[in-house]
């Protein structure tokens, strides 16, 4: 339980600060594609997966190598979703573009995690891709960026990774990613729920 715990606090901390201090996750809105815009997102989002991939790595006290994966894992997924943000066209719809950053973290979670269950991946990418989205209609409802200036837009985006971060730890706590981390025999389950493989 206090794994879990540490997990939801340390994803939502980490993509909420990235938010703020890099615009989580990103700024879709060129009306078309760009590659620079994309490069330069990836990058960004990279340092916020960092960041925020240590902070689950010291909330759950990881030997290096499952450390080191977390990490990896924050970098690809905070990292391509920035990119596919900052480089998509406003013609295509929000919630396509967040669908892809959702396939982005189940890959990524397979690959690097080496999570395999279907219903698993199909929750990391899902919870993903509604964290993305619900953060940014609800950040529309509330009326952010309340200014259109870099504090406004840094609320905005913090907003955002609060919403997604929040989204994201949970679900991925409560099928027992943080458990399968850390490598806990209970974190053995069915129905989706990790194997720690």
């Amino acid at each position: 339980m206090i794994s879990r715990l540490a997990w939801i606090v340390a994803i939502t901390l980490g993509l909420t600060a990235g938010g703020f201090a890099f615009h989580f996750p990103g700024s879709y809105g060129e009306p078309a594609w760009s590659v620079p815009a994309g490069i330069f997102g990836f990058v960004l989002g990279a340092v916020n997966g960092l960041f925020t991939g240590v902070l689950a790595w010291v909330a759950l006290r990881l030997s290096r190598g499952d450390g080191g994966r977390v990490v990896v894992t924050m970098v690809v997924i905070v990292g391509a979703t920035h990119a596919i943000n900052d480089g998509s066209s406003t013609q295509v719809p929000l919630v396509l573009v967040e669908l892809l950053a959702g396939l982005v973290a189940a890959g990524t979670a397979a690959w690097i995690l080496r999570a395999r269950r279907p219903v698993t991946l199909a929750i990391i990418g899902l919870a993903w891709t509604l964290g993305l989205v619900v953060g940014g209609w609800s950040g529309d409802i509330l009326g952010l960026p309340l200014t259109e200036t870099p504090l406004g837009w840094a609320q905005d985006h913090a907003w955002d990774g609060l919403v997604a971060g929040l989204v994201w730890g949970t679900a991925t706590a409560m099928i027992g990613l943080p458990n399968a981390l850390i490598g806990h025999p209970s974190a053995i389950t069915r129905g989706g729920h990790l194997d720690g493989s």
